[in-house]
């Protein structure tokens, strides 16, 4: 007979200092990675040093590494230079937000590269022959679905911190109504395939003001789930 495999189980994310990093100076690269809708995004965006302007990209297998570096556009008859954000970002100090960085072509991974170097090697060379430095405060945050691993050695190398994200943020659940944040919290409870995200309890939430509390569980994760979780998380009848 074989034998079960013991699926340990995954700790829960230390909010706290997730925070205290993103709040550091001495943090300067990092990779929160989980499973969808647990609030790594919100998290690059809202949660430490972000006084400062902050440049979003999500990447896709066909994000040029111009549309990240920077292009030449045409104004009035001429061509004007533009930054993208990781130059801007660079130049301005800000924090850049990379998600679903694994996903992105060789071309545009190559570029993370200089950008993700420690603060004293850092730099992009422009096609305009400028050279841009890290303004103090730069900062970079990667996040994805997928593990570091999916990533090239170097590139996992240049993080100074790697965080798996398990469950989601706790502001998240204060979004919602009492009643179904109880239910949220107990359905991030069961294995991760049965989960319902915080964007899709948010949902439910809109909708069952105008449609009851049922149908919209129907709306949202089809008649057969939303029964299950109406008779699961005694939610009642609506």
């Amino acid at each position: 007979m074989a034998e079960k495999k013991v699926v340990e189980p995954r700790r829960p994310t230390d909010w706290a200092l997730v925070e205290e990093l993103l709040s550091s100076e001495e943090m300067r690269t990092m990779f929160l990675y989980g499973d969808p809708s647990l609030g790594k995004t919100y998290a690059a965006y809202n949660l430490g040093r972000t006084g400062a302007e902050i440049y979003a990209i999500t990447l896709t297998e066909d994000t040029p590494a111009a549309e990240l570096r920077g292009h030449y556009v045409p104004v009035e008859g001429e061509l004007v230079w533009r930054d993208g954000p990781f130059t801007a970002a660079m130049r301005n100090g800000s924090r850049l937000v990379i998600n679903e960085v694994t996903h992105g072509p060789p071309e545009a991974q190559s570029l993370l590269y200089p950008v993700l170097e420690s603060i004293e090697t850092a730099r992009l060379t422009l096609p305009t022959n400028e050279t841009v430095r890290p303004a103090p405060g730069f900062q970079v945050i990667c996040t994805d679905n997928l593990t570091p691993d999916e990533l090239p050695d170097a590139l996992q190398d240049r993080f100074d911190c790697t965080i798996e994200v398990t469950e989601p943020h706790p502001n998240a659940f204060d979004k919602l109504p009492a009643d179904l944040r109880q239910a949220a919290r107990r359905s991030f409870a069961l294995e991760s395939a049965r989960r319902v995200s915080i964007r899709r309890w948010l949902a439910i939430d809109r909708l069952r003001g105008k449609i009851g509390l049922r149908k919209a569980c129907h709306a949202v994760l089809g008649p057969a789930r939303g029964d299950q979780i109406m008779d699961a998380l005694n939610l009642g009848k609506a």
